[in-house]
């Protein structure tokens, strides 16, 4: 009876903390002809016992106030990346349906640990 006890509070507590993560760093990449790197890294979260693992073949959207400016793929280890100047950016990982504001004064990464299982 302890035992059961102590692995459903265990279980509970893990699946309290499970959730998607959005994470903006700045990252130390020079800007090329006056242009900021977004790097947007993808990651698929399986639970806390399933680990996680890089979402690759994903299209990501770039958007600013007139529309798509950028759109491209992750490659195998769930990372793109797009060269933009400095400005207001919505970044849209189209499978996963989640959206993110960016306002970009430098280079950033945008790190997206997704919680498949979460609902």
């Amino acid at each position: 009876m302890v035992i059961v006890l102590a692995v459903t509070s265990i279980g509970v507590y893990a699946l309290s903390s499970y959730r998607t993560i959005v994470t903006v760093t700045p990252i130390s990449v020079s800007s090329i002809n006056g242009e900021n790197e977004l790097e947007v890294k993808v990651l698929i979260n399986y639970g806390p016992f399933g680990g996680t693992s890089p979402l690759s073949d994903a299209e990501v959207w770039v958007s600013g106030p007139s529309g798509i400016v950028a759109q491209n793929a992750t490659n195998p280890h769930g990372i793109v990346t797009f060269q933009l100047p400095s400005g207001d950016y919505t970044v849209l990982v189209t499978v996963l349906h989640e959206t993110i504001k960016v306002h970009l004064t430098q280079s950033e990464q945008i790190e997206i640990d997704y919680a498949y299982l979460y609902k």
